[in-house]
C-alpha cells in the first residue's frame, strides 16, 4: 500500500513540474513576482467559478466565499467561532417563537440606497419564497413571518421553537438591496450584484474571472486593497505556475508535496490554519447496491486506514475524526472508533451475503478541491483492494462533481467536504436528512430524531440529543469520517494575510506591506 501511494504522489509531482514550463514559471533565482509592483491590487487564484452572484441562493463554498466581499451579513463568526455583530448591532429572544434584531444605522448600499429593516425582510423573504429555488430554504422552513417593526428593528416569528436561528442568520444570510433587485430583475441582479460590502462589482467573465473594486464609502472604512480579481483555475498545476510567475498573489489548498517549493521561493510563504471544514467518504444509501446494507458500510469503515492516509498522503496535515463532528464543533462528543481491521471487514461483508472478491464499487472524487483529494481516493481504493474489493475511481471537475451529488447521480461512494462546521445542527441536519444530498445517507428514524432535537430550546438538552445522534450515526456507519481539514495557503511574501478557520477570503482584512 505504502509503495502504491508513493508512486501516485511521484506522478502528481511530475505533473506539477511539467506545468511550470518556460515562460510561465518564476525567474531564474526562483523569485515569485509581486503583481507587477502594483500594491493596490490583489489576484486570488480560485478553484471554481461562482454559480451565481445573487445572495442567499447557492450554498456552495466557491460562491459564498466570493460574494461575501460584495454583501455584508447581519452577524458573522469571530476567530473563536463566537457570534460577532455586523449589520445587526444587537439581538434578543423574546420567547421561543420570537426573535428581534436591532440594526446598524447609516449604512449605504453600493448604489446609494439606505440599508434598513426592509432590506433584511426582503433578503429573508427571498429565501422563503419557493419560486426562487434557494438552496437555503430547507434550513429556514420554521420561519413563519418577518416584520419590519421600525426602520432599524426586525422581528422574526417562527412556527415552532427555532433555537439555532442565530446560526442560520450567521451562516446563510447576506443582505440584498430590494429596490435594485426589483428594478432590474433577478436575472440581472444575479450577474451584476449590489450589496453593502467592502467591494463593488466590476466585471464577471464566466469560467474566467470576477473583478471587484473597493467601495470607499463602506461603513467600516475604506479598504486598503483597491482592486480584487478572483481568477478561476481549476487545476492546482495552473495555480502553482501562476503563483511562481507572479500572475496571482494568493491561493488555497496547496498540496503537501509542494509546501517546500513555495517556502524556498523568494517573496513567497505558506500560511496554515486548522479549518472548520471536515472531509469524508460518503457511502451512498440512495444508490442500489451493497452499501444499503449497514454491515457493508461498517466493513468499509474497518477497511479504510485513516491513520495511514493522513501519514502517507497528507504528511500529517489534518486532524483525524471518528464520528460526524470534528472537535472544533460546539456539539462534539467522543464516539467509538472503527479501528483498522481488514479481517473484521471481510467477516462483515460475508455476513451480509457478499463476497468481497466479487464486489466492484465506484468512487468519485474532485481534483484539487480538497487537499490531495484525488490521491486520497486512490489511496482508499488501494486499501479496499487489499480485502478483495475492486474500486473504480472517477476523477471529476469540481462543478460537475457537485452537480452530480446535488442531483443524486453518484454511484457507491464519493469524496466530499463540509464546512464551516461550527455547530452540530448545521452538520447533522444538512448532511443526514432525506432532502440533503451531501452524505447520501438516510434513515427515517434518525431523521425524526434530528428534527425533534433541533426544536429543543433548552441548550443542555439539545446538545444531549445531538450527542445521542452522533453515536447512532457511527453505529449505522453513515459514512467514513476522515479528518478535519488543515488548510495550506500560498501567499505573496509582502501580503498581510491571516487565514480564517471558516476559509473565507475577506479581502477587507488584507493589506500590502
Amino acid at each position: 500500500m505504502r509503495k502504491y501511494v508513493v508512486i501516485l504522489m511521484a506522478i502528481g509531482l511530475l505533473i506539477v513540474m511539467s506545468a511550470c514550463t518556460e515562460g510561465t514559471a518564476g525567474d531564474d533565482n526562483g523569485s515569485a513576482g509581486n503583481n507587477g509592483g502594483e500594491k493596490d491590487s490583489l489576484v486570488i487564484g480560485f478553484e471554481a467559478d461562482a454559480a451565481t452572484l445573487i445572495a442567499n441562493s447557492d450554498v456552495n463554498y466557491t460562491t459564498d466565499t466570493q460574494i461575501r466581499n460584495i454583501y455584508d451579513p447581519l452577524i458573522e463568526r469571530g476567530p473563536d467561532g463566537g457570534l460577532v455583530p455586523v449589520l445587526a448591532e444587537d439581538w434578543e429572544n423574546i420567547d421561543e417563537y420570537t426573535w428581534r434584531l436591532t440594526l446598524k444605522e447609516g449604512v449605504e448600499f453600493h448604489n446609494g440606497a439606505e440599508f434598513n429593516a426592509e432590506s433584511v425582510k426582503f433578503s429573508i423573504d427571498y429565501i422563503l419564497d419557493e419560486a426562487n429555488n434557494s438552496a437555503y430554504r430547507s434550513r429556514w422552513v420554521n420561519v413563519e413571518k418577518v416584520t419590519a417593526v421600525s426602520d432599524y428593528e426586525v422581528e422574526i416569528k417562527t412556527s415552532e421553537p427555532f433555537p439555532s436561528l442565530l446560526d442560520r442568520i450567521t451562516e446563510d444570510l447576506l443582505i440584498m438591496e430590494p429596490g435594485y433587485v426589483q428594478d432590474v430583475g433577478l436575472d440581472q441582479a444575479a450577474k451584476e450584484p449590489v450589496g453593502t460590502g467592502p467591494y463593488k462589482f466590476v466585471e464577471w467573465s464566466r469560467d474566467n474571472y470576477l473583478k471587484l473594486e473597493a467601495f470607499d464609502d463602506h461603513w467600516r472604512g475604506e479598504p486598503s486593497i483597491k482592486n480584487v480579481e478572483f481568477r478561476y483555475m481549476p487545476e492546482f498545476s495552473s495555480r502553482m505556475a501562476a503563483f511562481l510567475s507572479g500572475e496571482i498573489d494568493l491561493f488555497k489548498n496547496v498540496p503537501v508535496d509542494s509546501v517546500e517549493e513555495i517556502e524556498n521561493t523568494e517573496n513567497a510563504k505558506i500560511e496554515q490554519v486548522d479549518s472548520s471544514r471536515i472531509n469524508y467518504l460518503a457511502l451512498n444509501t440512495f444508490h442500489d447496491g451493497p452499501l444499503q446494507d449497514v454491515k457493508v458500510r461498517q466493513a468499509i469503515n474497518y477497511a479504510v486506514n485513516v491513520d495511514e492516509l493522513l501519514k502517507t498522503i497528507l504528511n500529517g496535515y489534518g486532524t483525524k475524526m471518528t464520528g460526524p463532528l470534528a472537535e472544533i464543533n460546539s456539539g462534539y462528543v467522543e464516539t467509538d472508533e472503527y479501528e483498522y481491521d481488514p479481517e473484521k471487514a471481510v467477516e462483515l461483508i460475508e455476513e451480509a451475503g457478499y463476497d468481497p472478491e466479487s464486489m466492484n464499487l465506484s468512487l468519485d472524487t474532485p481534483n484539487g478541491r480538497y487537499p490531495m483529494d484525488s490521491y486520497v481516493a486512490q489511496g482508499i481504493a488501494a486499501q479496499l483492494s487489499e480485502i478483495g474489493i475492486e474500486v473504480d475511481v472517477q476523477v471529476n471537475e469540481w462543478g460537475n462533481h457537485l452537480d452530480r451529488i446535488q442531483n443524486r447521480e453518484m454511484g457507491d461512494m464519493f469524496i466530499l467536504g463540509w464546512g464551516p462546521a461550527f455547530t452540530p445542527q448545521s452538520t447533522i441536519e444538512n448532511l443526514f436528512t432525506e432532502v440533503a444530498p451531501y452524505s447520501s445517507f438516510y434513515d427515517p428514524e434518525i431523521e425524526q430524531k434530528i428534527m425533534e432535537t433541533n426544536a429543543i430550546f433548552n441548550e443542555e438538552e439539545r446538545l444531549q440529543g445531538y450527542a445521542e445522534l452522533q453515536h447512532e450515526l457511527v453505529e449505522q456507519a453513515a459514512w467514513v469520517p476522515l479528518w478535519q481539514q488543515a488548510d495550506l495557503y500560498a501567499v505573496r511574501g509582502d501580503l498581510n494575510f491571516t487565514p480564517r478557520v471558516d476559509e473565507k477570503f475577506q479581502v477587507y482584512e488584507m493589506s500590502w506591506e
